[in-house]
């Protein structure tokens, strides 16, 4: 969550305490006002996390994992794994977060019509679910808007690719549209700001801005996610890295380790043939020397939950944009069997771009061993 929604949230409760509930509600207390801002803040943000949340379900019935969801100054994210494998499924997932949002201001005008003949403290409720209702199918309204990086963008992107076939030009025109609704609400509020002197005009600047930005950003990025989404992990990885025996001792991996030169990332196996994970030379530098006659690699190597793991015949785009948040960069390549066909790492992408930008060419050889000296092993004498 950012560090903003707090303060956010502190402006709402003012605002509502201060200003519209005690001018559409006369007569309450103060306390009472207090509290009826403090409700309907809190549950405006739980109606944003509704919103991402419903994002996050589709998005895991579609197969795609969910990292988290993030709260912040304009809204909410749901951080997806990958993007969707189907023009279907991005429509599925970015319609339902409006629908999400016009479902809970539905609810929402519900409880205000039922406390609509209310007086005193009822009908300051009333007037609570009715700013609530509001302000969900508005949301839900302005999501609709069919530009990148709104949902209304996803959903605009995702008819264009059913239409097309072209997933990258309709990714492309959402964004263009996306950067002129950016531009056009920017406009807008610097004219309510500055000729109308009317500050609601500020809030307008702040959507416009983050459309136009992100939008543009977007447009940018579609090249080379195209590229990255055409090059499958086989043609980048290192094939066949060497894999050692998890019961192997550390001293004896720094001892032997220039015969396996010029690797220095080995995935281990377990004495039933399973992969159980990685060892890296900075885990092994970052150990005590004096440990490793008796500290096995079972011990000290990541555990193969930790480590991002992909197939061959997968897209670079779909491993990197999966596999960001594993606790090593680097990832395994396995067979369908789950026997190791190879070993990846940061270099995947620029790699891809690299053989993408040249498909008219002849590909490049398979990479070869560094020339110069053999990279720097932790040895038994340092400390």
């Amino acid at each position: 969550m950012s560090w903003l929604v707090p303060v956010i949230a502190v402006v709402y409760v003012v605002s509502l305490a201060k200003n519209r509930f005690p001018y559409e509600v006369p007569d309450q207390s103060s306390n009472a006002y207090w509290v009826a801002g403090a409700v309907g803040a809190g549950c405006f943000f739980m109606s944003l996390l509704a919103h991402e949340v419903g994002h996050a379900l589709v998005a895991r019935r579609e197969g795609i994992g969910v990292q988290g969801i993030s709260l912040w100054l304009l809204g909410g994210v749901a951080k997806l794994e990958r993007e969707a494998d189907s023009a279907g499924a991005e429509l599925r997932i970015a319609g339902v977060g409006p629908l999400t949002s016009a479902g809970v201001g539905l609810v929402f005008l519900f409880l205000n019509r039922a406390l609509a003949t209310g007086v005193g403290i009822t009908e300051l409720y009333s007037e609570v679910f009715w700013w609530l209702a509001f302000i969900n199918l508005l949301l839900a309204a302005f999501n609709l808007l069919p530009g990148a990086p709104l949902d209304g963008g996803r959903v605009l992107s995702a008819l264009l690719w059913m239409q097309s076939r072209d997933q990258t030009r309709a990714q492309a025109t959402a964004a263009r549209v996306g950067q002129a609704l950016g531009g056009a609400l920017l406009a807008g509020g610097a004219f309510i700001l500055f000729g109308d002197q009317n500050e609601s005009g500020i809030w307008l600047l702040l959507v416009g801005g983050y459309i136009f930005v992100n939008a543009r950003s977007e447009l940018r990025a579609t090249p080379s996610l195209a590229l990255l989404r055409g090059v499958r992990i086989g043609a980048v990885m290192d094939p066949s890295p060497p894999v050692l025996p998890d019961w192997m001792t550390v001293q004896d991996l720094v001892a032997t380790a220039q015969r396996y030169h010029p690797h220095t990332n080995f995935p281990v196996r377990g004495i039933d043939g399973r992969i159980t994970g990685l060892i890296t030379a900075d885990v092994v530098r970052a150990s005590d020397p004096r440990t490793w006659s008796t500290l096995r690699l079972v011990d000290l190597a990541f555990p193969l939950a930790r480590v991002g793991t992909a197939t061959a015949d997968e897209s670079v785009l779909s491993m990197v944009q999966r596999t960001r948040s594993g606790a090593t960069d680097k990832v395994l390549v396995l067979d369908h069997a789950g026997a190791i066909a190879g070993i990846t790492g940061p270099d995947a992408a620029p790699r891809a771009l690299s053989l993408a930008d040249s498909r008219d060419h002849p590909p490049p050889p398979p990479p070869g061993p560094p020339s110069g000296p053999p990279p720097a092993w932790p040895t038994a004498g340092r400390t």
